[in-house]
């Protein structure tokens, strides 16, 4: 079964991003992904302070292994993000630079949202993926009041149900081009 992990990359109170999120969750095939929903609020990453450069692998820190861990272990990500002054939330971009290796090659789809659909955040975030390697496939943007209302929930009579999972399905498609592809050494 593939490795699907799910961030939530808002930690502000009364965020909606855990809504968005699970509703990125609903669209997963169930057949096809085994889905974890990785919350920055609730893993809680300070900010960087590990002694050594990412590149070097070298994570002393607890935490820091873990969140390694929970990357390298995934097969593809859904990055769930809201625009904040027009780029993404610090938390995502401090998650992202603890690690390097993890991210090589990992496909990675984006879903920002906001009242431009994220179009910054997702440009931005799409930008440093590809500084690190990762392999970033796709984004879909989900704009108030059209497609989002302020709660989180999704109306899907624009289709964003129906791009999302093709932004799964070319995920999967990587995952599966992957597997047959030598590990890097």
């Amino acid at each position: 079964m593939n490795q699907l992990r799910v961030i939530v990359s808002s930690t502000r109170p009364n965020r909606i991003g855990p809504a968005v999120t699970q509703w990125v969750v609903d669209q997963a095939d169930p057949t096809q992904w085994e889905v974890r929903i990785l919350d920055l609020a609730a893993i809680g990453l300070p900010f960087m302070d590990e002694e050594d450069m990412p590149k070097s692998g070298n994570y002393a820190k607890p935490h820091t292994r873990a969140w390694a861990s929970e990357i390298f272990e995934s097969d593809a990500i859904v990055v769930v993000t809201p625009q904040y002054n027009r780029s993404f939330p610090a938390p995502i971009k401090n998650a992202i630079d603890f690690l390097y290796a993890e991210w090589h090659a990992k496909p990675i789809a984006i879903v920002g949202y906001g009242w431009s659909g994220g179009v910054d955040a997702r440009a931005d975030l799409t930008r440093v993926l590809t500084h690190v390697e990762a392999d970033v496939v796709g984004d879909l943007g989900l704009t108030f009041p059209e497609q989002l209302t302020p709660a989180g929930a999704v109306a899907d009579e624009t289709g964003a149900a129906a791009e999302l999972r093709g932004l799964l399905d070319a995920l999967r498609a990587k995952v599966l081009d992957l597997d047959e592809v030598p590990a890097r050494s």
